[in-house]
């Protein structure tokens, strides 16, 4: 059986901040469908590589392919707009919207509003089907009771929901999860992991996910990327990776 085309590819990749080296040379790849982990220490430069394939940073060597296309450079809008979507360290709803129209901001390539639109109606089947779209997704995360309530009111856990529940209105053919269970709650944690679970068991959803708790990578990542002062040191599952004495002494501490 051949193997699938990568869905993402990176090749040599580099970011700095002046004279630091955040980023050095990365290559990686990731198959469509696969639910792939990216690990390593604070500093270790995942967040910033995540900056670089979503646009939000632009690197100063190196390629990024997604979906056949060259993205490298392209702003965060404009990637967006392919189906490749980000999440954030720190969760980025909008806090004076409310949950209902955060997620109603989630749809691709929307028709925006005008006078003229207004009059003749354009785009109006488009905005009620992402209202009841919006409504499923708010059952579907138990967000039905809050979603009325103003995105600066939200738990650490139902701004994270809340999140993944608007990316998932962009229909995304990828995500980039920037560590999606910082700031949860037990409750929501387990919330979360039902709904990762079940967009690992969809063939059709691929994930690059950074995550600082081992055990959640553990159980959702079929393979795991770990990164060392701004470079790829290894790769494999948690199993391969704990008998790493060069992942064990980078990440896991000396044995």
């Amino acid at each position: 059986m051949s193997t699938p085309a990568a869905l993402l590819d990176v090749r040599g990749v580099s970011f700095s901040y002046g004279s630091v080296h955040a980023v050095s040379d990365v290559s990686l790849s990731v198959a469509p469908g696969a639910f792939v982990g990216l690990i390593g220490p604070n500093g270790a430069g995942k967040t910033t590589l995540l900056d670089c394939i979503s646009g939000v940073a632009s690197p100063s060597r190196g390629r990024i392919t997604f979906a056949g296309t060259e993205i490298q450079g392209k702003p965060l809008h404009a990637i967006a707009s392919k189906g490749l979507i980000r999440t954030f360290q720190a969760s980025r709803v909008f806090s004076r919207m409310s949950v209902l129209s955060n997620l109603m901001c989630g749809p691709r390539n929307q028709r925006g509003e005008g006078l003229l639109a207004a009059i003749l109606g354009f785009g109006r089947d488009d905005q009620v089907a992402s209202l009841h779209k919006a409504r499923r997704m708010l059952r579907q995360f138990s967000l039905s009771e809050v979603c009325e309530n103003l995105g600066s009111a939200l738990s650490g856990g139902q701004s994270r929901l809340t999140e993944l529940a608007r990316a998932l209105m962009a229909e995304p053919v990828m995500l980039l999860l920037d560590e999606p269970f910082a700031g949860v709650s037990p409750e929501n944690r387990t919330r979360l992991v039902q709904e990762l679970r079940a967009l690992r068991e969809d063939d059709a959803m691929t994930v690059l996910m950074v995550e600082h708790r081992l055990e959640m990578i553990e159980e959702l990542c079929e393979n795991v990327i770990v990164m060392g002062e701004g470079r790829v040191i290894a790769s494999g599952t948690m199993s391969d990776l704990r008998q790493n004495r060069t992942v064990v002494d980078a990440y896991l501490g000396t044995t």
